[in-house]
């Protein structure tokens, strides 16, 4: 059999991702000085289609998905493919560039550059948010990889491979857990256990994001207070919720209401879609992409809003196989396998699933996601005073403000505090 998994874990409104990748045979950081991102118009492009991608998982995800929640990372998702890509070519590298949402034409050394920069500056966006990208490769001795591909991974992801006698040794196993609880504040601290791995796993590829930041205005305490939800599943819910009355960037239509909370210093923020009474999320989202979203931000406008939204810590995990075949990454997942600039030893992915816990209340947010891989040999007032109160299943993504890069994307139908 070969496998390959992916996990993620996210902590409330405060996220970490960790993406992992085992290959078979087949035969953050505190900063002192805050840096801003500067994208070319083409690098412009490739976060609109990684947006896109961000979009396209989600309402994946929420197709078939029996959970009331869906907490995911697309960004530490499309990081992991991303050095995936590096050792692909033919059809399986054009099938997942397209995915990501690159041009045909883009070439690896550009889209390397691309999360090159986001390693490099999310995490000194500013003083404030604790953000945190670290990559791993872990090899077992008897696999073949070239040293252009470990190289490559090195100098765009920071990614250190590290050879291993085989990866039944519990020590590797270890070695990779401790990785894992080292770039998540500890949040995440078992990703892979022996029952993950067999005697012809031959790679694991881990990608880590850990986000954590306190709102630009907090919530009082004193104000918060339990109070209705209706879940997805239709529930009447008592929970604890927040509540603030102040201007705020606020946004609506006939089908949906859209808030911002910005996070402190201003580089990071929250959005809270919550569609119309009545609305099936899982199917509203079905239509949301990154476009209709940059066009719902643009449409924003300052009013006084009186608010109220669940707090909650919650954990979630999925696999991603189908999703992701369902995107069009199909010849990864086969024989068809084309991971020749990888090793001259066939190889594909198996299994990919995440794990993710996210954690949201009146100080901020902080999350944590882990992804493990395996392979085998309309006009308004803006006086006017407008209500939010999420008290029924909503949308929320957390993004950087200057370019939109979405680092987490949600579906909360059934709030609650699962520490």
């Amino acid at each position: 059999m070969r496998n390959i998994l992916f996990s993620g874990v996210v902590l409330g409104l405060c996220a970490i991702l960790f993406c992992l990748i085992m290959f078979v045979s087949c035969s953050g950081n505190g900063v002192s000085q805050p840096k801003r991102l500067q994208f070319s118009y083409s690098e412009q492009e490739m976060v609109q289609g990684c947006n896109d991608f961000s979009f396209d998982l989600m309402a994946q995800a929420a197709a078939d998905e029996q959970q009331e929640n869906i907490i995911l990372s697309p960004l530490s998702a499309s990081m992991l493919l991303g050095m995936l890509m590096n050792g692909a070519d033919g059809e399986t590298l054009e099938q997942i560039r397209e995915m990501l949402g690159f041009d045909d034409d883009a070439p690896i050394t550009e889209i390397n550059a691309y999360y090159r920069q986001l390693i490099d500056v999310l995490p000194a966006l500013d003083q404030y948010t604790n953000v945190k990208l670290a990559n791993g490769i872990w090899v077992a001795e008897r696999f073949p990889i070239f040293l252009e591909y470990t190289e490559a991974c090195k100098r765009s992801f920071d990614a250190e491979a590290k050879n291993v006698p085989t990866f039944a040794d519990q020590k590797v196993l270890d070695d990779i857990n401790r990785f894992a609880a080292q770039h998540t504040n500890n949040l995440i601290k078992k990703i892979i256990t022996r029952d993950m791995v067999s005697d012809e796993t031959v790679m694991a590829l881990v990608n880590a994001l850990y986000f954590k930041a306190k709102w630009q205005d907090k919530f009082k305490k004193e104000l918060t207070k339990p109070q209705k939800f209706t879940t997805l599943a239709g529930d009447e819910i008592q929970t604890n919720m927040l509540h603030r009355t102040a201007e705020m960037l606020y946004g609506e239509d006939d089908d949906y209401q859209l808030l911002e909370l910005p996070y402190k210093g201003g580089k990071y923020c929250a959005d809270i879609i919550l569609p119309a009474e009545g609305i099936d999320i899982r199917r509203w989202v079905q239509e949301l992409d990154a476009e209709q979203w940059q066009e719902m931000l643009a449409n924003m406008f300052q009013p006084e809003v009186e608010l109220a939204l669940p707090k909650f810590a919650l954990k979630y995990e999925r696999k991603l196989n189908d999703d992701l075949q369902a995107l069009g990454v199909e010849d990864a997942f086969s024989s068809r396998a084309n991971f020749s600039h990888l090793s001259n030893q066939p190889t594909f992915v198996n299994l990919i699933k995440q794990y993710c816990f996210m954690q949201f209340d009146e100080e901020g947010t902080e999350a944590a996601a882990v992804t493990i891989g395996m392979t085998k040999d309309a006009e308004f007032e803006p006086m006017d005073r407008r209500k939010f109160i999420a008290d029924r299943p909503f949308v929320l993504i957390i993004r950087e403000r200057d370019y939109g890069t979405i680092l987490f994307t949600a579906i909360i139908g059934h709030p609650a505090w699962e520490k």
